[in-house]
């Protein structure tokens, strides 16, 4: 019962997070979503410049240049299984956020978003980075902004995405995804 709280907060937490920190201007960033409900591509990690590192149950993280890694969670720093890429510059907008989670806890969550966003013309997708198949949703938020939730299975683990500012089918969203592995 406790585990299930706490996922439900948690997909709560960052449902609400992923809502409100997308609000704003859009800065010029990574964007340009061909608005295709379903991509194949392979990982290309060589095609963004950045870093790898690890955290917790994460043993391969790929940091494109002017990201870092915040660990945790925001409910849980110490939380092992969560992390996130933030803007070096500050820019509250661009972000990738992981957490490892029960499937159902996080298909919740995408439903969650589709609802809280239905105003921003949420589209399913549904695409393939390296041997990873994510499935989600993704909108503009404000009519530019990039926001996308996706949840795949990496080795026995789900693992749910939740990014502002990178399009689902980016050069730098395929090296964060591609360049993902876990322990």
């Amino acid at each position: 019962m406790k585990m299930n709280r706490k996922l439900a907060v948690l997909a709560l937490a960052m449902g609400m997070t992923f809502s409100f920190a997308a609000c704003g201007d859009k800065k010029d960033g990574d964007t340009g979503s061909s608005g295709d409900a379903s991509v194949s591509t392979e990982a290309k990690p060589e095609a963004a410049q950045g870093t790898t590192s690890s955290y917790g149950s994460f043993s391969e993280i790929f940091i494109p240049a002017g990201l870092k890694l915040v660990e945790g969670s925001q409910i849980d720093k110490e939380d092992q299984d969560s992390f996130s890429l933030q803007d070096e510059g500050g820019d509250y907008k661009k972000y990738y956020m992981f957490s490892v989670m029960d499937e159902e806890a996080a298909k919740s969550g995408v439903e969650s978003t589709k609802q809280i966003n239905k105003d921003s013309n949420p589209q399913d997708v549904s695409f393939t980075v390296g041997d990873v198949t994510w499935t989600g949703v993704t909108y503009k938020y404000g009519g530019d902004l990039d926001v996308t939730q996706a949840y795949g299975k990496i080795g026995d683990k789900c693992v749910n995405a939740m990014f502002s500012g990178f399009a689902y089918d980016s050069d730098t969203t395929k090296a964060v995804l591609g360049g993902l592995k876990r322990k």
